[in-house]
């Protein structure tokens, strides 16, 4: 179920994001000669007009392949071509999919805190927001989603205010298992778990918080929706800014990294949270395709971005040649990321 959800997630950013450079196109006369969903190679595909549909492989990414993009063609009218477009029209198909993709997230932001969003508050229900992998709390049954009852830990019993430091103090003050009551899919379950490590070392591998339904208005949620988009969108920038930092200096930022192993688990726990709450994830996840394309990097929208205002402000052209093999080599660049990413996840599972 999980990986269904996975590849649903993917599925609607991704194509909304393509949609977006697909729509624009075609508005400013050009050919698309494919849209795809995936990285091939190709399962199958369709044709309509002048375009051919596709799903592909790997469900990772997409792309839209439109006339000219890479240099004037002979198979296509010059006039249809993006190569023959001006600046303004070739900016306004790249950026496409990064407007089309911070909508979407507004969209999604505003449904979930229309419908009920789950929050942290002190009057919530217990409820447990992390599982660490391979963990005791992992090895014992509890999920992401699952609400407590109680906790009890040698003389310490634990039946309200249970959050995450409330159970790391008893576990440490008391030695022996810890006997967790809670309820999974609606039906109550026991399961005692043996703490690893020693003394104030003690773990389990657990994350609890008070969490309950906050629902707002259409207006608020908008509000909201716009604020949260915002505030995501200015961590990721400082994610990536620290990122690029680590190269010359190890920091924490490049270790928090996931690829799509990863990925797939954090979208199977939001999923567990609730429905709304997976609303959120996919609209942080649309917001992340944004401004990861839109960066100045070989490949990426961002990168393609940056050669047509270069072009519109010395007057010239560059070469195609030079240009296609960087994007070239941008992109097998995002490839072994993505292969390093998806290595560290598999790592983290076992």
């Amino acid at each position: 179920m999980t990986i269904l959800i996975f590849i649903l997630v993917l599925l609607v950013t991704v194509l909304v994001h393509e949609w977006g450079h697909f729509f624009i196109a075609r508005k400013s006369g050009m050919i698309v000669d494919e849209f795809g969903f995936g990285i091939p190679p190709r399962i199958f595909s369709w044709k309509k007009g002048e375009t051919t549909y596709s799903i592909n492989a790997l469900p990772i990414g997409g792309f839209v392949k439109i006339a000219g993009e890479d240099g004037l063609e002979q198979t296509a009218p010059v006039e249809k071509q993006f190569e023959s477009k001006p600046w303004y029209l070739k900016s306004a198909v790249l950026v496409a999919g990064v407007i089309c993709n911070i909508l979407l997230a507004i969209v999604l932001f505003t449904a979930a805190y229309a419908i009920g969003m789950p929050v942290a508050s002190d009057h919530g229900t217990a409820t447990v927001v992390s599982v660490v992998a391979n963990s005791p709390s992992a090895k014992s049954g509890l999920a992401v989603g699952d609400t407590i009852s109680s906790v009890s830990v040698g003389a310490t019993t634990l039946t309200s205010d249970i959050t995450t430091e409330a159970l790391h103090e008893a576990i440490v003050k008391n030695a022996g298992p810890v006997t967790v009551q809670y309820k999974h899919l609606g039906s109550l379950h026991t399961t005692s778990i043996t703490p690893t490590g020693n003394k104030i070392t003690r773990i389990i591998g657990l994350a609890i918080e008070p969490v309950v339904q906050q629902r707002l208005s259409l207006w608020q949620s908008f509000k909201t929706a716009v604020s949260e988009t915002y505030t995501t969108s200015g961590e990721i920038f400082t994610t990536l800014a620290s990122l690029f930092a680590g190269i010359f200096h190890h920091n924490s930022a490049a270790s928090s990294l996931v690829g799509p192993v990863g990925l797939a688990q954090e979208v199977g726990s939001a999923a567990s949270i609730g429905f709304t709450y997976l609303l959120a994830f996919t609209a942080a996840i649309s917001v992340n395709l944004a401004v990861i394309n839109i960066m100045p990097f070989p490949a990426l929208d961002g990168g393609r971005l940056v050669v047509v205002l270069l072009e519109a402000i010395t007057r010239r052209k560059f070469s195609k040649n030079t240009v296609n093999i960087i994007h070239a080599i941008g992109f097998l660049l995002l490839l072994l990321l993505m292969v390093i990413l998806t290595i560290g996840d598999i790592r983290r599972l076992f």
